[in-house]
């Protein structure tokens, strides 16, 4: 019925916890991607779509993250298309999306990002990469205290609860808009419900 965190400084006991680890970004190990961070890679289209209206522009990823990324492009960009890296899409994505199962190889351009390579030696001009590969949250300790997760999410009601008692999470680490509006509203809704349990 009660919590015990352990950090570095020491044990505290807690008749309540509200995980708020955030997400590690997944930055994947394709040539060009660091050099164009802020040149044309992103990693939050709700933050730089608009940098790219009336681009090509492009997301790198295959699930639910990709999906929402695409959502937010496509009323801004000329054309938006999905570079799977070789993976399987996990969702469905709108059909004026062109999904590219084929490896990147390599982002390429001058100042800016210009092109993409792809392992079979083509190459396509693209103005913007916004990288969503999965959320890499820290799910591993909610799973330790027992927490239902999924697709490396905590898993939680409109309350932000877990499937643990007095447990209750927030932040990136549930998916969704990955904003900090939203972390900061489901933490105060955390805290809230969490005061009423106890």
């Amino acid at each position: 019925g009660r919590f015990s965190v352990v950090g570095k400084n020491g044990e505290h006991p807690a008749d309540g916890v509200i995980i708020a680890t955030g997400s590690k970004r997944t930055t994947p190990k394709i040539k060009g991607i660091k050099e164009f961070e802020g040149k044309g890679v992103s990693y939050c289209a709700v933050c730089d779509a608009f940098f790219f209206r009336g681009k090509n522009v492009a997301v790198l990823g295959n699930s639910d993250y990709a999906l929402h990324e695409v959502k937010d492009l496509l009323p801004v960009a000329a054309s938006v298309s999905v570079l799977t890296d070789g993976a399987e899409a996990t969702v469905g994505f709108p059909e004026n999306v062109k999904v590219i199962k084929e490896k990147l190889s390599e982002l390429k351009g001058e100042a800016r990002l210009s092109s993409l390579v792809f392992e079979n030696g083509d190459e396509i001009s693209c103005d913007g990469v916004f990288v969503a590969l999965g959320v890499a949250g820290s799910t591993e300790l909610a799973r330790k205290i027992g927490a239902y997760t999924e697709n490396n999410k905590i898993r939680v009601d409109e309350n932000m609860k877990t499937t643990v008692n007095n447990l209750y999470a927030a932040g990136d680490c549930v998916g969704g808009l990955l904003q900090v509006s939203t972390a900061v509203a489901e933490g105060a809704k955390a805290a809230t419900e969490l005061i009423k349990s106890l």
